[in-house]
């Protein structure tokens, strides 16, 4: 696991199974460990300044959740980052899109003055996005944060407690997606800030419908601007 760094992990010994787990998505998710990377738990110990302890609980709950796999080495067993796949990218869109169709709706319904002032913050969250999408070179960091960051602005409007755990459950996997097309210099942002501006208008007005078809489009149509170059990079050949 070469794209690690020496990172200890200062903490109370019952939260680093949750920090080390939180702390190796995190890597998975922007690419620095990408896939195929072996996941060694006593090189992840060693570089973290834990125990194996909180590592092996963190690996085996990243194995769980998929962002590992495990890989057939004869008679052992080597887990590794879990590869990108246009078919489970597939399914993450669709069920991310009805989620967040669903929050909108809500959104949508609240009173005048709540829903101008999303929207507002909102328009501000996407100027930010269009800023860091244009600049060049591009930060796939900043792109990538300021996408959470528009999404996450109306989602903290909800509370329905069954929505929201499988949102926080889909929405990592997506973001590995997300971090990936971000990265890829031909990765068209400018028309997600132009859906996320029809989202914004049909907060403003009221219109659950019109907010909610705002939502579900925007994840078909980035579902296609994401597969094309997902399969750009899937058929790169491996850097030596």
């Amino acid at each position: 696991m070469t794209q690690l760094v020496n990172m200890p992990l200062p903490s109370a010994h019952g939260e680093l199974p949750g920090q080390m787990y939180e702390r190796l998505r995190e890597l998975i998710i922007r690419g620095r460990l990408p896939a195929g990377a072996r996941a060694v738990e006593a090189e992840i110990a060693v570089r973290f300044g834990v125990s194996r302890t909180p590592v092996r609980e963190a690996l085996a709950r990243l194995h769980h959740e998929g962002y590992l796999a495990a890989k057939n080495l004869g008679r052992r067993t080597q887990l590794i980052v879990a590869p990108l796949t246009i078919e489970q990218m597939r399914e993450l869109w669709r069920v991310i899109g009805a989620l967040e169709g669903l929050v909108i709706e809500f959104v949508s319904c609240l009173g005048a003055a709540r829903r101008r002032q999303i929207a507002r913050e909102l328009e501000e969250l996407n100027d930010a996005l269009e800023r860091v999408s244009a600049a060049r070179p591009r930060n796939a960091d900043d792109v990538f944060d300021a996408q959470i960051k528009f999404h996450e602005r109306f989602i903290s409007e909800y509370d329905g407690p069954v929505v929201l755990s499988l949102y926080r459950t889909v929405r990592p996997q997506v973001e590995r997606y997300e971090w990936a097309y971000g990265a890829e210099s031909e990765a068209e942002l400018a028309p997600s800030a132009g859906e996320h501006r029809k989202i914004i208008d049909a907060v403003r007005s009221g219109d659950a419908h019109r907010a909610r078809a705002a939502v579900e489009a925007h994840w078909a149509n980035a579902l296609t601007r994401t597969s094309a170059v997902i399969s750009r990079i899937l058929g790169k050949p491996r850097a030596p």
